[in-house]
């Protein structure tokens, strides 16, 4: 029973998640695409709505009815639910292009002389590129590009996935959902052990953990919406930047409220992480079709998306590896020093996370925009670029 259990909510129900999620992405992306990121938010935030929906649901049929039959009930209800909205989606009609977003490759662009170089902090200059006699500055194509407030570049998939920013946004998303996947994944037992029943001091925690967990779907689904509008109004990697910032607050400030043993201050801290990481999901594909093009959308997403599972597993089997060792070893499993190990490496990798955003060249001007000679590195930070 365990391997079907595996097998058939882990290995089939995952792919058909995948399908699901990364196609109804495409769709929304392609009809709205001057507000990718609020379209993108509301298309998934089904998923922190379905925690907020159906936790309580599960409780009450876990309850009344056998596992395997509230399985049955919930697979039914996804199943009518899903076969009804399928018929309302449909991709745009071929060349729709409503906002007037120029479509141009790289191919297309005459390439300037480069001469010179250089240094310190630009504001988006030159730099040093001779552009006399190449036509660019009169290239309509190009002043498109220059001109427009969300340009697109359309590069082949290989090219996309060869990019370095590619793994670096790649990596930046690992370091953002890792903290929330492993929280959240434990966070009715985590409650019980630092705050309920299995606490130094045995009490009825000051919330159900399925209430918690049905508020932590509520956060979910707000940081999809929200954090996707606002990265269509200030930009993607700005939104990114300040996701991850917030999280490496948390994290430092976590075994600091666990230690006080504050209830409230821990859930505080945790609803605000779910925002940061709902608000990943729902700016990502965006933050895709932004930068490599629309027609890259739905495979770079799937390829990014693996980092969700790398980070359920791997961050899993770590942060329960560590706890393990310390109830092993003679630790109560209400001591807090085990969660801190388990916030330190996080917030390490929050960091590394962090650090590779900085240096993701999100703006297609950044990308396009020939380096001068000996440029060992270049990025935009808050509209402002550096040049070393």
């Amino acid at each position: 029973m365990v391997s079907l259990l595996y097998f058939g909510y882990g290995f089939v129900a995952g792919v058909g998640l995948g399908i699901g999620y990364v196609s109804t992405i495409d769709a929304v992306s392609k009809w709205w695409p001057k507000a990718r990121g609020t379209a993108a938010g509301c298309a998934v935030m089904g998923f922190g709505g379905g925690s907020l929906a159906f936790s309580a649901i599960n409780e009450e049929l876990l309850e009344h009815v056998s596992l395997p039959v509230t399985f049955l009930v919930l697979g039914s209800i996804n199943l009518i639910i899903m076969f009804i909205c399928i018929q309302f989606m449909c991709p745009p009609p071929p060349g729709h292009n409503m906002d007037g977003i120029p479509m141009v490759s790289e191919a297309d662009l005459p390439q300037p002389r480069r001469q010179g170089a250089a240094t310190g902090a630009d504001s988006g200059s030159k730099g040093g590129a001779d552009f006399a006699n190449t036509g660019i500055d009169k290239n309509p194509r190009y002043l498109a590009i220059l001109g427009s407030e969300r340009p697109v570049l359309y590069i082949s998939l290989a090219e996309a996935l060869r990019s370095r920013d590619f793994w670096l946004l790649y990596m930046a998303f690992l370091a953002n959902i890792v903290f929330c996947l492993v929280i959240l994944s434990n966070l009715p037992k985590i409650i019980n052990r630092l705050f309920g029943m299995g606490s130094r001091d045995p009490q009825e925690p000051p919330l159900p953990a399925y209430v918690a967990v049905s508020i932590e779907g509520g956060f979910n689904m707000a940081g999809r919406v929200l954090v996707g509008l606002l990265s269509d109004l200030v930009g993607r990697k700005t939104v990114f930047l300040m996701i991850l910032l917030t999280q490496v607050g948390i994290l430092v400030c976590m075994p600091v409220v666990i230690q006080a043993e504050s209830f409230w201050g821990f859930m505080i801290l945790v609803w605000t992480a779910t925002v940061c990481y709902g608000g990943g999901f729902g700016m990502i594909p965006a933050f895709i079709a932004d930068m490599f093009g629309i027609n890259n959308t739905s495979s770079c997403h799937g390829v990014i998306l693996t980092a969700w599972s790398l980070a359920s597993i791997c961050g899993g089997l770590a942060f329960t590896g560590v706890l393990n060792h310390y109830i092993d070893t003679g630790s109560m499993p209400y001591e807090t020093k085990m969660y801190t190990v388990n916030f330190i490496w996080m917030l390490i990798l929050v960091i590394i996370g962090f650090v590779c955003c900085l240096f993701i060249r999100s703006s297609i001007r950044d990308r396009l925009f020939p380096a001068p000679p000996d440029q060992v590195l270049r990025m935009r930070v808050f509209g402002r670029v550096f040049r070393v």
